[in-house]
C-alpha cells in the first residue's frame, strides 16, 4: 500500500517498483519468478490504489511478511488478504476470556492464551476444546507419553 501511481503502469513495472521498495527499505529479494500475478486493486476516488501480488509460495510471502515493521517506518505497509471467513475467526478467539491476543499467519489463524499458549485455530473448532486439546497435547509431550 501506499505506492505512488504512475501513467502506464503494467505488471513489469509493477513488479519493478516492488521489487526495488521491497530491497532498498527491508532487504528483501523479491524475484520476477516468485509472482504468478500482480496489479492494482479498485478504492476510493482520490486515495493510492493498492497493489495486490499473488506469490508462488509461502517462504517468499514469509519473507516479505516478516520485514513489515522497517516497511512500515519507509511509509509503505504490507497487509495479508485475508479471507472473510479468517477474518471473523479472528476476531471471534478474542472474545473468549483466556485468549488475549489473535493474529493471521501463513494462512491460519493463531491465538495467545492468558497462560502465554500458542493455539492454533481452525473454522470449524471450538475454542475451549482447541484450548484444552492443546494444553493435553503440551502436557503429553513434556511428560514423554506418545500420542
Amino acid at each position: 500500500m501506499k505506492i505512488e501511481e504512475q501513467s502506464h503502469e503494467s505488471e513489469a513495472s509493477h513488479i519493478q517498483t516492488v521489487s526495488n521498495i521491497m530491497k532498498t527499505t527491508a532487504d528483501v529479494d523479491l524475484k520476477p519468478e516468485d509472482i504468478i500475478a500482480i496489479h492494482r486493486l479498485p478504492s476510493k476516488k482520490g486515495t493510492i490504489r493498492p497493489i495486490i501480488i499473488k506469490m508462488r509460495n509461502n517462504n517468499a510471502k514469509s519473507a516479505i511478511m516478516k520485514k513489515r515493521t522497517p516497511m512500515k517506518t519507509k511509509g509503505y505497509m504490507v497487509v495479508d488478504d485475508v479471507t472473510k471467513r479468517n477474518q471473523g475467526l479472528k476476531s471471534r478467539p478474542l472474545l473468549h476470556p483466556n485468549i488475549k491476543n489473535a493474529w493471521f499467519f501463513n494462512g491460519a489463524v493463531f491465538g495467545q492464551t492468558t497462560s502465554e499458549e500458542r493455539v492454533k485455530f481452525d473454522i470449524f473448532y471450538n475454542i475451549n476444546d482447541t484450548i484444552r486439546d492443546a494444553r493435553n497435547r503440551r502436557k503429553k509431550f513434556q511428560t514423554g507419553v506418545s500420542v
